[in-house]
């Protein structure tokens, strides 16, 4: 049996319109039109490259290398037999797969092209959308959409081109009637997951995929108006183990693309398909074709389908500046060596690759835009970033492409709101101006949320709230969980922020629903930390531990070794409360092992210093005193300012107590003329025995009984009966007689 073996090629049929009709009229003309015919179409063949296959009756068969090629083979044809009436050709061409079996050739791109024949007009030519991509930037070839047609025996929907020329018939359009592909509702939000390509090529080629993936995210994301996960969700999830219906359950959304591309040589074949999980059924698939010299087309092609299978257009006019193709290679490879980055070397790599794509295109817009990412990322020259992302503001706005102008908006805001709250907002709110005159509900979204982070920085809880609250209503409208879920989390901050942890822990519960359903295991353990710490403030002590130890859990499942060190820093302060000082010490420790191997000084100092208080509580105070100077040493060189008070008082008192002077001027000025009101009541009745004033003994026992009244009557008994509250109220009692 003959061995069989794969080619991806330019498959084209011809056939003689009305042969069988001309055969009953005068068979001897009929078989001189088909000799006429081979004379002239098999010299054709050999002088474009191609392959002679066979005869089909009247029709042939035949294969080339490219789609040009063929087409010009096919042009040339119609050309030599427009005068001849009893040569009445069409003719159909496909770049696909062809399986060869001896001399024989057969598969689904053989199909499609002799399908594509049967539809052509007599005297014309149609191609499969493939064929035309490669054509379409060559001035010898013209061609029009004839829309996604349904082709018997192939199991998906091909958008048909008619090529046009002078010997060329023009095709009746009112013959074709498009089909319809089945689209979302007026009133629904198309929502999609674009999978990562699977790279049937080599797998050093496995960049392609993934860039060109993550890239079609991008695009279809900048159209507006629909709601795309994003790569990041999506990697969170086993997809190439999830059914589509599962998927779609866990990040809320209607439609799957899945798609598969290989490398072969310079050549580049691509598949991709439209799921809809609603319909349960593949509603739109294509195939293509590209040379690496096309690379840039492949995403536009792909954007291109699924936009218009969504029903959904741009909210742009897509600058069509052609990308240079070793620039646009340099570009997927940074996207796909920063989105799998492991280390900082691997973004120092993906720096490198992106600049390099800038220098070689300096037009290039999305290169900048990543450029600025990834310095931005890396964090080492963001004055640089900052640049470059004001040239880039230029470049969109000459382009007229608003959706960039609102993501760069955004982006310099975000870098100001570090420096200059004034200018972050002056950004934001620009951002928002653009966003909401192109009806991009997503990209509003999320200008609200970065103008209430302003408000918040400046204190404005009301004001911060209120945005976020805006952002939350446009994120829960348009079925967008994960910007929820941050919006959820943003109210809850401002309740903490205000002193009301039942508010805040009513919208972090919230969050953790939808954290849950979206199986992000490393946002439910975040959630559930929060929940433990509003706990915490309130007073419940062991509610506050059992979600710390629940999100505690998760983060160990997950290997996540800073959530781990900060959990159990969180767990240290909370057994602290209860007067659990062992375990607190033992909770602490850990923590400081972790950090150690991180080289998280931070994190050392915190955790050091957790272990000093513990010492101190269990009244070993020459430990104490060593591990609270190491921790305050630490602080002053890595410039920290939160929690100095909580620090140096502890520190202060541990000097007290082992007869030492202690710096009771940088204690008055850290206090200064206010009051401590707002303070822990562990941190008054710290001062109250460092500088023995009475009036800071009455604020923690004001603080107790504000505590122990905002509590039921069980877990009220539980509060009061921990050592330092009890103490508090003892001593307040004790001199109040």
């Amino acid at each position: 049996m003959p061995e069989q073996k794969r080619k991806l090629a330019a498959i084209m049929f011809t056939d003689i319109v009305g042969f069988t009709e001309s055969m009953s009229i005068d068979e001897q003309a009929a078989i001189q039109a088909v000799r006429k015919k081979r004379s002239i179409i098999q010299p054709l063949i050999k002088e474009h490259s191609g392959i002679f296959v066979k005869e089909i009756g009247d029709g042939t068969l035949s294969y080339f290398d490219s789609a040009i090629d063929a087409s010009t083979c096919a042009v040339k044809l119609q050309a030599r037999t427009f005068d001849d009436e009893f040569l009445n050709i069409r003719i159909g061409i496909h770049v696909g797969d062809i399986v060869f079996d001896g001399e024989d050739v057969f598969g689904e791109g053989v199909n499609i092209a002799s399908r594509l024949e049967s539809i052509s007009p007599s005297g014309g030519i149609c191609v499969s959308k493939n064929v035309f991509d490669e054509l379409e930037n060559k001035k010898q070839f013209n061609g029009t959409s004839l829309g996604l047609q349904s082709l018997k025996g192939v199991g998906r929907l091909v958008e048909v081109f008619a090529l046009n020329g002078n010997k060329l018939t023009e095709p009746d359009k009112s013959q074709y009637k498009e089909t319809e592909v089945e689209k979302h509702t007026d009133d629904e939000v198309p929502s999609i997951a674009i999978i990562p390509f699977d790279n049937k090529g080599a797998q050093e080629d496995v960049f392609y995929a993934y860039g060109i993936s993550a890239d079609l995210i991008s695009s279809v994301t900048s159209a507006g108006l629909i709601r795309v996960a994003s790569l990041k969700d999506i990697e969170k999830l086993d997809y190439q183990n999830l059914e589509s219906a599962e998927i779609s359950r866990i990040v809320f959304i209607r439609y799957i693309a899945n798609g598969t591309l290989w490398k072969m040589g310079d050549m580049f074949q691509l598949s991709i398909e439209l799921y809809d999980t609603k319909e349960a059924r593949v509603v739109w698939s294509d195939r293509w074709q590209e040379n690496w010299d096309n690379l840039p087309s492949i995403k536009s092609n792909l954007s291109d389908g699924l936009l218009k299978a969504l029903n959904a257009k741009p909210s742009y006019e897509e600058n069509k500046e052609i990308v240079n193709p070793e620039a646009y290679e340099y570009y997927l490879r940074a996207e796909h060596k920063f989105q799998k980055r492991q280390t900082a070397d691997d973004i120092e790599l993906a720096m490198g690759l992106s600049q390099k794509a800038v220098e070689i295109d300096e037009n290039f817009l999305e290169a900048k835009l990543q450029l600025v990412k990834i310095i931005y990322a890396k964090g080492s020259d963001e004055n640089k970033a900052l640049s470059l992302a004001n040239t880039a503001l230029e470049q969109a706005e000459k382009q007229d492409n608003q959706r960039s102008v609102g993501d760069i908006l955004r982006f310099i805001g975000e870098w100001f709101i570090r420096r200059d709250l004034d200018q972050a907002l002056e950004y934001f709110t620009r951002s928002l101006i653009v966003f909401e005159a192109l009806g991009d509900k997503m990209g509003t979204g999320l200008a609200l949320n970065s103008i209430g982070n302003v408000n918040w920085r400046n204190e404005q809880p009301k004001k911060a709230l209120e945005y976020y609250e805006r952002f939350q209503s446009i994120a829960e409208e348009i079925g967008d969980k994960w910007s929820e879920s941050t919006a959820l989390n943003n109210i809850a901050l401002v309740y903490n922020g205000i002193g009301d942890s039942d508010g805040a822990i009513e919208y972090l519960e919230r969050a953790l629903v939808i954290k849950e359903e979206l199986q992000d295991k490393a946002g439910s353990a975040k959630n559930l930390v929060n929940i433990g710490f509003q706990y915490f403030t309130k007073g419940d002590f062991n509610s506050a531990l059992d979600y710390n130890n629940r999100g505690l859990a998760i983060d160990k499942s997950l290997g996540n070794r800073w959530r781990i060190s900060f959990d159990l820093r969180l767990k240290g302060y909370i057994l602290v409360d209860m007067g659990e000082y062992a375990e607190s010490q033992a909770s602490f420790e850990e923590a400081l092992a972790i950090d150690e191997s991180l080289d998280d000084k931070n994190g050392i100092m915190l955790a050091t210093k957790g272990i000093g208080i513990t010492h101190f509580y269990r009244s070993d105070y020459e430990k104490a005193l060593d591990y609270l100077e190491r921790s305050y040493a630490l602080r002053k060189e890595l410039g920290k300012k939160s929690w100095k008070l909580y620090h140096l008082i502890h520190l202060s008192l541990t000097q007290k107590y082992l007869a030492m002077d202690y710096d009771k001027k940088e204690i008055h000025n850290i206090i200064g003329d206010k009051t401590l009101d707002d303070k822990r009541y562990i941190t008054n009745y710290t001062i109250y025995k460092l500088l023995e004033e009475k009036k800071y003994l009455q604020w923690a026992y004001k603080q107790v009984c504000k505590i122990a009244n905002g509590l039921d009557d069980t877990v009220k008994e539980s509060f009061l009966n921990v050592p330092l509250p009890k103490q508090i109220v003892e001593e307040w009692e004790k001199i109040n007689v």
